[in-house]
């Protein structure tokens, strides 16, 4: 179903971010991936080893809105629309409390975790709903709805993206395209595994499982699905 579908795929040289690629790049799907590193994407690019016209890697911030502009140009360009905004790109980072967070942490997470995502969405979607069909799919956090102490920053940008999917959703309703979002919890990484030597990896959720949810959500089965956010959160 997804076969010939061009798919932006951000953050696509982190973790989630290649094994979401890997996923999709089996679909028979055309791929725009972006991320910090013109390197790293070059490298995912050819380990996929897509033919050229059916793919794009271009680095981009896209927290900024002229980055995301040039990003959209450039996959348009060379794969003609955009059909799937995966966006995976986003920021976490170890709080204080609000009365001791520095203001350049709280905007760096708010521009990572929210504001990318509102340039992502309002970039791609008068293409969708000119076409009459589209998938938004982006990536929260359990955080959000279960928030922590020392994590007002993240929580927030992640209760944030929530709000803005179902805004899209409501605002699409009833014309071919979706807008979800999906909530992990820990996610079973190397660099969490580094960073929590003592935990449990067995209870983390996989990123093969939160790629093949963000798979279904892009199917034909999953039209009728918009304005939810799913759970996954292992054992957790």
């Amino acid at each position: 179903m997804l076969q010939n579908k061009a798919i932006l795929i951000t953050g696509a040289t982190g973790a989630l971010g290649s094994t979401v690629t890997r996923t999709f790049a089996q679909t028979q799907a055309r791929l725009a991936l972006t991320g910090r590193s013109e390197e790293k994407l070059e490298r995912l690019a050819s380990e996929i080893d897509l033919p050229d016209e059916r793919i794009l890697t271009a680095a981009a911030d896209v927290t900024q809105a002229t980055g995301v502009q040039a990003l959209v140009e450039a996959a348009v360009a060379r794969l003609g629309r955009i059909d799937v905004l995966l966006n995976v790109a986003g920021g976490w980072s170890g709080g204080k409390p609000v009365g001791e967070t520095p203001v350049e942490d709280w905007d760096r997470l708010v521009a990572l975790n929210l504001h990318a995502a509102f340039l992502l969405s309002r970039a791609v979607l008068p293409g969708m709903l000119e076409a009459g069909w589209g998938r938004i799919v982006h990536v929260s956090s359990k955080t959000a709805v279960e928030p922590r102490a020392k994590q007002a920053a993240y929580a927030v940008s992640k209760m944030g993206l929530i709000t803005l999917t179902e805004v899209i959703a409501a605002e699409v309703k009833g014309s071919g395209v979706t807008a979800n979002v999906v909530l992990p919890s820990i996610i079973d990484t190397p660099a969490n595994r580094e960073s929590m030597p003592k935990a449990d990896p067995t209870k983390w959720v996989k990123p093969e499982h939160i790629a093949a949810t963000m798979r279904f959500l892009c199917s034909e089965e999953a039209a009728s699905i918009n304005g939810v956010h799913i759970p996954i959160y292992g054992a957790i």
